[in-house]
């Protein structure tokens, strides 16, 4: 076996880690009965690495929340996100909060393609990330399209 192939392995042995224990993002199911689904569905998605693809620190969470003229204090990750999508009161503000979120997933896919023209052995796992960071964002978008204009906290 090679050493790339080792390397996949590896990989792929610590992506079912991240994917069995959810990186601790579940949220217990009496708190998730006062948010919206679509609130839900992005703590799952965002705040689990292995299934968005990208990770979002607390530093980046709250860059994205101080973009949106929003000041929310660190702590938990999940927490803080939490934050940041009670501040959506109208179609307009989830709206550039999610322009926000996709041109920081854009950064980081722009990070993915250099690394995986830099290391070309390494693309294969850059295009993995680079289309779960894609479905994250085609996500944004369908919970766009479907609030029409109804936003529920």
């Amino acid at each position: 076996m090679s050493n790339i192939d080792e390397l996949k392995k590896e990989l792929d042995d610590l992506s079912q880690q991240f994917q069995d224990s959810n990186n601790g993002c579940e949220i217990e199911d009496e708190e998730n009965e006062n948010f919206p689904d679509y609130v839900i569905e992005l703590r799952t998605k965002m705040l689990a690495p292995a299934r968005a693809g990208v990770y979002f620190s607390k530093k980046e969470i709250r860059d994205i929340a101080q973009k949106c003229g929003e000041s929310i204090s660190l702590k938990q990750r999940e927490r803080m996100l939490n934050d940041l999508l009670k501040s959506i009161f109208n179609l307009e503000d989830m709206n550039k909060v999610f322009d926000i979120i996709k041109a920081h997933i854009d950064l980081k896919i722009s990070y993915y393609q250099e690394l995986s023209t830099a290391y070309g052995e390494s693309k294969i796992f850059f295009d993995e990330f680079i289309t779960k960071a894609e479905d994250l964002k085609e996500s944004l978008d369908r919970i766009l399209k479907e609030s029409d204009g109804q936003i529920v906290l």
